[in-house]
């Protein structure tokens, strides 16, 4: 029988994945909703569709899949993934890919031109969540990484 952990819910780990999922959410929504670009600074011709723009929505539809992939693990009880390296390289390299996303997105909105340069206030949003979104990743990282590091003995002293 699968049970649900009402005390997960009320942990950092639940509060964070809730954070991550939301956060790429918004910034996947932007993204296609607009839709704008995560951009290449050495093109001034409107393109959606560039390398960074492959890299970024993969990263997003990754982490939009994963994230609460792993919520509802821990959350039913069906997986004890926290205390593994697993989740800390999940979270470390999302952390990593969202902030150059996001730094990617941000040069290029800083000088946008011609017709992204109207759409500048959407790609700067775009951008902030993608930070936004890499501190929840962090953040995770270092909960996952206290997680695997305590010696299983030390938790029940």
């Amino acid at each position: 029988m699968v049970g649900c952990d009402k005390t997960y819910i009320r942990s950092p780990s639940a509060i964070l994945k809730i954070g991550e999922t939301v956060c790429i959410a918004v910034t996947f929504g932007l993204f296609r909703g607009i839709p704008l670009t995560f951009g290449d600074v050495n093109k001034t011709v409107v393109s959606v569709g560039t390398d960074a723009d492959f890299f970024a929505g993969g990263v997003m539809v990754a982490a939009l899949i994963i994230s609460p992939l792993f919520f509802f693990l821990y959350l039913f009880k069906l997986a004890n993934i926290q205390q593994t390296v697993l989740e800390l390289a999940i979270n470390f390299l999302f952390a990593a890919f969202l902030f150059i996303c996001a730094s990617v997105c941000m040069a290029f909105y800083h000088s946008a031109n011609g017709y992204w340069a109207e759409k500048r206030s959407d790609g700067i949003t775009m951008g902030i969540f993608c930070y936004v979104s890499a501190a929840f990743y962090t953040l995770d990282s270092l909960l996952a990484c206290r997680n695997y590091c305590i010696i299983p003995n030390e938790s029940s002293a």
